[in-house]
């Protein structure tokens, strides 16, 4: 872990405890001052914004649909599984994303199926011409994410959800109650809850949260830090964003949002440190033979003779003076194999004798 990196998680540290101090002390005045149940931007995002982890595990097995060998038996089969867990994936996408304002379960199907037939083409399109190289280590990528995606959102923030039982400010306005007597604050744990009151930790936010697992491209590829820092200055501001609206719309409380970022952020540095020590070196080099075997030449082959070498012979001599230029030997040589090429180039100047040899020909001369 570099030094940039530790600084960095330090300071998400100390961010999260400071907001976790300000929620205890502000979290219902917050909401009454910023609530506005109709904002379009805070529905929106409600709807739809809770997309990363959903197309990082549908893109997760895209990549594997490409990368299935064909040598492989049950390769139709293997297909076909891909396909049916991208379709799988976005109808749970479709059923939590309109969940809010569709309540028959057809239509949330249908949202489901809309996404899975307008993003997994466009997924296909974008891998279509990607080298295999380039495929391994956006896969490796890709499958951190998605265990990312599943721990930090898929389970411990709906897990937590069901433990707390903490009501959501709109579910307090909507039952009537104005002075707000079943606020709770956040380290306060209510108990199981079924039905309702699943305000902490929020989900949506750790969901936006999980853009930063792009932030390991950097692992696998060889991008600067750079590249890294624009990432991860993206999925702040969205995460940022995110966090805004679910407090907006009376879905969350702050301390709700900070707890959905925190699971969200704290899965992606754990997991990154080890996942990456595991199999980062492992799949580099896999990716390393790949990409080096377009680009062979005759002297990768160990049964062939070593490439030659240069060496300089001095023909300077006090007694005498080189007058005349002698003109340049070409000859090729092709060796048993018929692989490689070799050009014997003799030049004299005034001083010296540069002479293109091969091993061979030096051992011989001596």
């Amino acid at each position: 872990m570099t030094k940039e990196r530790k600084i960095v998680y330090a300071c998400v540290l100390a961010l999260v405890a400071a907001l976790f101090v300000l929620g205890g002390l502000f979290d219902l005045s917050l909401s009454d001052a910023i609530y506005e149940p109709d904002n379009f931007m805070a529905r929106v995002f409600e709807s739809v914004g809770c997309f990363p982890p959903f197309v990082i595990i549908a893109a997760t097995f895209t990549v594997l649909f490409f990368d299935l060998d064909e040598r492989k038996s049950a390769l139709l089969l293997k297909k076909l599984v891909c396909v049916a867990c991208v379709i799988g994936d976005y109808l749970v996408f479709g059923f939590v994303a309109s969940g809010t304002y569709l309540e028959k379960l057809l239509f949330r199907a249908l949202v489901g199926l809309g996404a899975a037939a307008v993003l997994t083409p466009l997924t296909f399109l974008a891998l279509r011409n990607v080298g295999e190289d380039k495929r391994k280590s956006l896969l490796l990528v890709l499958i951190f994410g998605s265990i990312v995606s599943v721990i930090s959102t898929l389970l411990s923030c709906n897990v937590l959800k069901y433990i707390w039982g903490r009501p959501r400010y709109r579910e307090m306005v909507k039952a009537g109650d104005t002075s707000f007597t079943a606020f709770t604050n956040w380290f306060h744990i209510n108990g199981f809850s079924l039905h309702g009151n699943h305000s902490f930790p929020s989900a949506h936010t750790s969901a936006a949260s999980n853009l930063f697992v792009f932030c390991a491209v950097t692992e696998v590829f060889p991008y600067g830090k750079s590249r890294e820092r624009r990432i991860a200055f993206i999925a702040a501001l969205y995460t940022f964003i995110m966090a805004y609206s679910r407090v907006v719309i009376g879905a969350h409380f702050l301390s709700d949002v900070t707890a959905g970022f925190f699971i969200g952020f704290l899965t992606y540095a754990v997991a990154r440190y080890f996942f990456f020590r595991r199999f980062g070196a492992a799949v580099n080099s896999e990716v390393e033979i790949i990409a080096n075997e377009s680009k062979e030449g005759p002297w990768d082959d160990p049964s062939l003779a070593e490439p030659p070498v240069r060496e300089e012979i001095d023909l300077s001599s006090d007694d005498s003076e080189i007058s005349e230029i002698l003109t340049v030997k070409e000859e090729t040589v092709i060796d048993e194999t018929e692989e490689r090429e070799e050009v014997l180039i003799e030049e004299i100047g005034s001083d010296s004798v540069t002479i293109l040899l091969s091993e061979e020909d030096h051992k011989e001369e001596e």
